[in-house]
């Protein structure tokens, strides 16, 4: 059965889709979409990154072959992401007595709400999965679902993107504001680069929550690093802002802080919510370009039945909305078939600020 409410088409379900942007989002840039046709994921990583030259040769001689670099895969099931609102008869009954006021500048706005926040709230809600997906596998190296973090039928997947071993690192002196006069971010990063850069990688950011940043930013010797800048800039020497931290790494030639910061509630069956930010707090994760992979999407069997339902497509996410006749309920789902996949994991580091050793 088709959408109860008055007049609804497809035509407006795509018109609010089209407003709506993911700039909240951290996952569109580090991410971006690719489609595929089957239902996996895969990514081919070599052990290094850095071309192999070609040979000089004599005109009428057959070209040197090379020897194939040795490649790890990484890949998977891409999963069915869904999320669902309803509109009870009661609620309905709240829309028929909008509808009188329709004709009023605030009826009318109040209106538009009440029939799209549960397509916004869709729509937004399978974006919100991919950002917690994406930077839980940036920030340590897998992804983990079970009951705690996810309220749906799968209850245990764990993905491992295959960042090396000998590429997790933990540090010399836990990075803490207790820890402050003695631990040492520098000379950490400056471990970690020039690791990369025997295998002849170049690491070009680093990525860490707020969290973190103002840990790394209070550390001694951050600040003595950073003084130079912020003379130069301010005249005074202080807790060095991102700005100047940044401006002193760029002319040391190591990689720029980028700041994750990106929150998304997470509710359990039992509709319990808790808010969380997906970025682990502690990790550090070097990598050579903001595009880190891709959010590989497929389609999905709604797409291939035709039925009363408006079903409404933008990008990977399908919204469908149809009504249920007893007990009179509208409802609303948003579905992708969508998983983030970290393609460069083999070229980046991981840094644990709060071990010794990699512990995520």
């Amino acid at each position: 059965m088709k959408s109860l409410m008055k007049n609804l088409s497809d035509k407006d379900i795509m018109a609010i889709l089209n407003v709506l942007n993911f700039n909240q989002f951290y996952w569109p840039t580090l991410f971006p979409l690719r489609f595929t046709s089957s239902l996996t994921w895969k990514t081919l990583q070599a052990d290094s990154g850095v071309p192999v030259a070609a040979d000089v040769i004599s005109f009428n001689a057959s070209s040197p072959r090379k020897t194939r670099q040795t490649v790890g895969k990484a890949q998977g099931d891409i999963p069915k992401i869904s999320i669902g609102r309803d509109k009870s008869e009661t609620d309905l009954n709240d829309y028929n007595q909008l509808l009188q006021w329709a004709n009023t500048t605030e009826g009318a706005q109040a209106l538009v709400k009440y029939v799209f926040d549960d397509v916004e709230f869709c729509y937004m809600g399978v974006a919100a999965r991919l950002e917690w997906l994406a930077l839980r596998a940036l920030s340590t190296g897998k992804v983990s679902l079970d009951s705690s973090n996810n309220g749906g039928v799968v209850t245990e997947v764990a993905v491992d993107f295959l960042v090396p071993s000998a590429q997790k690192k933990g540090v010399t002196t836990v990075w803490s504001t207790a820890n402050k006069a003695t631990c040492t971010p520098i000379s950490d990063i400056r471990t970690i680069v020039g690791l990369a850069k025997k295998k002849g990688l170049l690491l070009s950011y680093m990525l860490m929550n707020q969290d973190t940043f103002d840990v790394f930013s209070n550390a001694d010797e951050v600040v003595k690093f950073a003084a130079a800048w912020v003379l130069q800039a301010t005249s005074l020497t202080q807790k060095p802002s991102l700005e100047s931290v940044n401006a002193s790494l760029r002319e040391s030639k190591l990689p720029e802080i980028r700041i994750i910061e990106s929150y998304v509630t997470l509710e359990t069956p039992a509709g319990v919510q808790s808010t969380v930010n997906p970025w682990e707090t502690g990790a550090v994760t070097f990598i050579p370009s903001l595009v880190a992979g891709n959010t590989f999407h497929a389609p999905l069997a709604d797409e291939s039945i035709t039925s009363d339902a408006i079903k409404v497509k933008r990008g990977p996410t399908l919204i469908k909305k149809y009504a249920i006749e007893e007990p009179l309920t509208e409802c609303t789902i948003g579905m992708a078939n969508a998983f983030p996949a970290w393609g460069s994991a083999q070229r980046s580091y991981m840094l644990d600020t709060l071990h010794s050793t990699f512990t995520f």
